[in-house]
């Protein structure tokens, strides 16, 4: 009886181990089918930033103040360095001063411009009254005296005459009766004063005809030709002073000239003078190591002073061991571990592949050992033999920052990460039947690569 119970008993421990036996299996089975894992191939490398701009400035000088240092962020538009200006400044007083004396002897040129042009207009105006004077004249006396002013003195002759003849008959008949004491002496000279008067008076109509008759000569014909060219050579002489007024003119133009050649020589000065202040072309970071030795520094134009890097996208440059490089494809995934963050903490960042080299390095830093070692290190060991690393490119997906217990940290360029390039995601039992197929030779190298 005691034998049988033990028996029974044997048999239900076995029947739950088995049962527990069953149930492993079966999870075994659930993990390897229904689970993935991927294989990575691990590489180092640092932070940088995807686009930078080399500041170089737009003029020659020396560099009198920097104005940001190393890793310091920037915004577009901020100051970032200032060249010597003081010889500038001076360049630009000076022309501007030179400007003032300009407008001032334009003004000098203007003002007597008005004046001489109105002087000039005015003798030029009575000139030629003149010689319209001069020429209607000698066509007067060209012409000779109107008959209507010989007949109209001709008359005055003869009506002077007839008083004179009268006053004669009255004076002797005055004389005749004074003789004989009809009248008195008084009488007599009142009689003798008519006839003087009249007498003169012949002789003033006498005189105003041959005035008429001597005013059209040949005497006053030349002496009307003299006064014509008088007048002409005034005109031209009061013309010639139009010259004056050209030779202003030409001055005006040489000095609106030098004017316009000095305002252009002000702007080129200010605008240099504005290069002077060397402002940041884009938002960023600075990242030229020891910015404040640069003070001091004699730079030309086009040279490069500072570098900046934009901020918007980060990359991930690592060496990859060449064990592992001809599995990386561009576009694939990959984590990243930004290093200098809290230890403890590592957030792993999204990155996507973004170009391959082709160029390979011996040495550099250890990214493990490669894919094929980590499976064969079960049974040969890892490898010892010296590696050649290729270059990766990995473009790091935003956010880049990261929050622990409140306090900030954010990506910056330069920082060391570790990259963990995704080559391969299956299920782990699809994994294990290929490196078992491997085993046994039915795959090869060229139809499989783990």
């Amino acid at each position: 009886m005691r034998i049988k119970f033990q028996f029974a008993f044997i048999d239900n421990i076995l029947r739950i181990f088995l049962l527990l036996l069953a149930l492993l299996f079966t999870l075994i089975f659930i993990l390897f089918w229904f689970f993935r894992m991927d294989i990575t191939a691990k590489g180092e490398g640092k932070v940088i930033c995807a686009s930078w701009v080399d500041v170089k400035p737009e003029i020659d000088g020396m560099i009198k103040s920097m104005a940001v240092n190393e890793g310091e962020k920037i915004k577009i538009g901020n100051l970032l360095f200032t060249l010597e200006d003081r010889d500038r400044k001076l360049e630009t007083q000076s022309s501007l001063q030179k400007i003032a004396e300009i407008d001032k002897h334009i003004a000098t040129i203007k003002q007597t411009m008005s004046i001489r042009q109105e002087n000039i207009t005015s003798a030029i105006a009575e000139a030629k009254a003149g010689l319209d004077e001069a020429r209607a004249g000698f066509k007067i006396i060209q012409t000779g005296p109107k008959p209507e002013e010989i007949d109209l003195g001709q008359r005055s002759i003869d009506r002077a005459r007839q008083q004179v003849e009268k006053a004669n008959l009255d004076f002797d008949r005055m004389t005749k009766a004074f003789s004989l004491k009809l009248v008195s002496r008084q009488d007599l000279d009142n009689f003798s004063h008519q006839k003087s008067l009249s007498l003169t008076d012949l002789a003033l109509a006498e005189g105003k005809l041959a005035l008429i008759m001597n005013k059209y000569d040949k005497n006053e014909l030349t002496m009307a030709k003299a006064r014509i060219k008088k007048q002409k050579a005034v005109l031209s002489s009061v013309l010639s002073r139009k010259k004056e007024l050209d030779i202003l003119k030409q001055e005006l133009s040489v000095a609106l000239k030098a004017l316009s050649t000095e305002e252009k020589r002000l702007a080129a000065l200010k605008k240099k003078l504005t290069l002077t202040k060397v402002l940041a072309p884009l938002s960023g970071i600075i990242m030229t190591h020891d910015t404040r030795h640069l003070e001091g520094k004699a730079v030309v134009k086009g040279e490069t002073v500072l570098k900046i890097g934009g901020t918007l996208d980060y990359l991930v440059e690592c060496k990859i061991s060449e064990k592992d490089f001809p599995l990386v494809k561009i576009g694939q995934k990959a984590r990243v571990a930004i290093k200098p963050f809290p230890k403890g903490e590592y957030k792993l960042f999204n990155a996507i592949v973004l170009t391959t080299g082709i160029d390979s390095k011996t040495g550099g830093p250890s990214s493990g050992i490669g894919i094929q070692d980590k499976l064969n290190s079960l049974i040969s060991g890892p490898s010892a033999l010296q590696e050649n690393y290729y270059p990766v490119t990995l473009t790091l997906e935003k956010p880049y920052y990261m929050m622990v217990f409140g306090n900030r940290y954010e990506v910056k360029p330069g920082f060391s990460a570790e990259a963990a390039i995704i080559v391969e995601d299956e299920r782990i039992a699809t994994l294990l039947f290929k490196r078992v197929l491997r085993i046994k030779g039915r795959l090869t190298r060229d139809n499989i690569h783990l």
